[in-house]
């Protein structure tokens, strides 16, 4: 879809051909091309697409970061353990742990969970070969109200309450040995679960990355050791005295049974287990353990290293499949954030309030949640979720696969690091305005020539500048062809890195893609055609103004034009503030402001815990 009208172009020549033996090797480029009828027509950009969200849950599968500032899940991805890849599992005596049971991503998590009790056991497993699993993105193992487990508990129950009514409100949230037993049964009785080959475990994020792992029969993995990690206090018998609920267990509190006469109460987790000496640490570890994936430059943090994704499919609820669904989600945002019908955002005229609601609807993600769904859409789900798992159980090897499969999950990626960064680079320096007051030339030049450095940068693999003599008036013809050019350039800029058609006819081939991944890529060429839009427009703009005022000296502003310059970058600014607020990559551009001493781990950065 053609979301910037490009009609009317022209580009204005900074040099002049080179004469004699050069003209004959090159011609001499030239900035970038402008129009004869004003500026480029900017996109008014759709805050009611869904092209956005499906980008950024893709970029966000398996980021800490990214899924604790945007807690509620939307998709569900197909991934892997890699081959001799330890996990973890905390409990509280020597047996073997019951199936299904959680493992997690590392010890520290583990032990915050279940350790620093007066008879807590760690036990470290191994992968033995590559396995299989799903992955609910989002903080899907924050047990919370607010929408973080609404995916699950509507592909296990249909609803975002689960199956009983005469419980206490928050007993779902418990139920957790229900659920994992509800999934696995699920993969189990469409034997999806075949051992080695099949999905053998569930992916889920809280205070880090879990795995509900199905059946520890499995050969999948292996048990490294296990041994008592509690802490000898002196003087005193640490089998004298039963700790609490040890009889029955935890599970007595995320009770299997679906049939409770009652609501069960939520364990005390502040509870003070018999004066164990490192009750207070134990969680203070597993956080920083956590935090260990951020980096003071950009809280969306790297990838779970434990955990591969699988180019396999994806189910996500911002496809537009499911029309019903978007519909309540895009009806909910155009009251609460001024949309138009058609998804534009609509100002009020005041500055302070513009960049509010820039604000807001560049964190919009956070408080989207999925809710309950009608029966089409949730049948929808269920039969996108068995065909992606069949193509992923099906599939070949683990070679064959990478060797075929399209990497969206990598090529959103390289856009993020390649125009995140950098747009909002732009946009401060936009930002930072002109000098008007005296009218400095000097300065106004040297800004127009950092701007267009930038723009340079960010437009250089995909824009052709112009060839063209400059002369008084240009023809028709040569009005035409530059038309064409840019056109072309855009083309090139959307697409330059999405798959070229030949090679995307391989892949589908190859891999008898389904139509699951075609909303992703339909909605990375409509991010990379709005980025590219907005700056092609913003380019032709300033090397106008380049052209007109600065190319050469007797052409400095005066003070009225000076003033019209301050108007256009603020013009300018407005673009990229609104095409940033489009694109929801808030993560990215939170930093800290200071960095800690190395031996302090800054808890300030916010971790979505297991017990809401």
């Amino acid at each position: 879809m053609m979301l910037g009208i490009m009609f009317g172009l022209h580009l204005i020549p900074l040099l002049h051909r080179p004469s004699g033996a050069d003209s004959q090797r090159f011609e001499q480029q030239h900035p970038i091309s402008v129009f004869t009828t004003g500026t480029l027509a900017q996109p008014s950009l759709n805050f009611s697409s869904p092209a956005p969200h499906i980008f950024s849950s893709v970029h966000g599968l398996l980021r800490q970061g990214y899924n604790t500032f945007f807690p509620n899940g939307f998709s569900i991805a197909p991934c892997e353990l890699p081959a001799f890849t330890p996990f973890y599992h905390g409990w509280l005596n020597d047996e073997p742990p019951q199936s299904p049971e959680w493992l997690a991503s590392t010890p520290e998590m583990a032990y915050g969970i279940m350790g620093s009790t007066q008879n807590s056991f760690l036990s470290t497993y191994q992968t033995t070969r590559p396995v299989k699993c799903l992955y609910f993105d989002g903080a899907s193992g924050a047990l919370g109200e607010n929408g973080t487990m609404d995916m699950q508990m509507l592909f296990l129950y249909g609803n975002i309450t689960g199956p009983l009514e005469n419980h206490s409100d928050s007993y779902f949230l418990w139920d957790e040995y229900a659920r994992a037993q509800r999934l696995c049964s699920w993969l189990h009785e469409r034997e999806f679960d075949i051992l080695g080959q099949g999905i053998e475990g569930i992916v889920r994020m809280s205070a880090g990355f879990e795995v509900m792992w199905c059946n520890f029969s499995s050969p999948s993995l292996q048990l490294v050791s296990r041994f008592n990690v509690s802490v000898p206090l002196l003087g005193y018998n640490r089998t004298a005295s039963p700790m609490p609920y040890s009889k029955k267990g935890i599970r007595s509190f995320l009770a299997i049974t679906q049939n409770p006469q009652d609501g069960l109460p939520a364990p005390d987790w502040e509870i003070d287990w018999e004066h164990e000496p490192f009750v207070a640490s134990q969680q203070w570890d597993w956080f920083t353990s956590t935090s260990a994936t951020y980096n003071p430059g950009d809280l969306a943090s790297v990838r779970e290293p434990s955990i591969r994704l699988l180019d396999a499919g994806l189910v996500s609820l911002y496809s537009p499949q499911y029309g019903h669904h978007l519909s309540r989600l895009v009806e909910h945002e155009r009251e609460h954030f001024n949309l138009t019908l058609e998804g534009r955002w609509q100002s009020d005229g005041s500055q302070r309030s513009r960049q509010d609601a820039m604000r807001q609807l560049m964190r919009r993600r956070a408080s989207q949640r999925v809710g309950n769904m009608n029966a089409q859409d949730l049948d929808r789900l269920r039969l996108d979720l068995k065909r992606m798992v069949i193509r992923v159980v099906n599939a070949d090897s683990h070679e064959s696969r990478s060797r075929h499969a399209v990497p969206w999950s990598r090529i959103c990626d390289t856009i993020v690091d390649n125009f995140a960064k950098r747009l909002m680079h732009l946009q401060r320096l936009l930002a930072e305005g002109l000098d008007c007051d005296g009218g400095s030339t000097v300065r106004t030049k040297r800004y127009f020539a950092s701007l267009r450095e930038r723009i340079h940068a960010l437009l250089m693999p995909f824009f052709e500048y112009s060839t063209i003599i400059e002369t008084a008036s240009e023809t028709p013809e040569q009005q035409e062809k530059q038309s064409e050019k840019t056109l072309a350039s855009l083309d090139r800029c959307k697409r330059h890195h999405l798959p070229a058609l030949q090679n995307r006819e391989v892949s589908k081939a190859m891999t008898k893609a389904s139509t699951t991944h075609h909303f992703v890529e339909e909605a990375i060429e409509e991010v990379m055609e709005n980025i590219c839009t907005v700056l092609i427009g913003i380019g032709t703009s300033v090397e106008k103004t380049w052209l007109q005022h600065f190319n050469q000296p007797t052409h400095l502003p005066n003070r009225k034009q000076h003033e019209m310059l301050r108007i256009d970058a603020r013009v300018w600014h407005d673009k990229i503030e609104e095409l940033n607020a489009w694109l929801g990559w808030a993560p990215h551009w939170m930093q800290c402001d200071r960095l800690c001493a190395w031996n302090v781990s800054d808890l300030s950065i916010p971790l979505p815990l297991p017990v809401s």
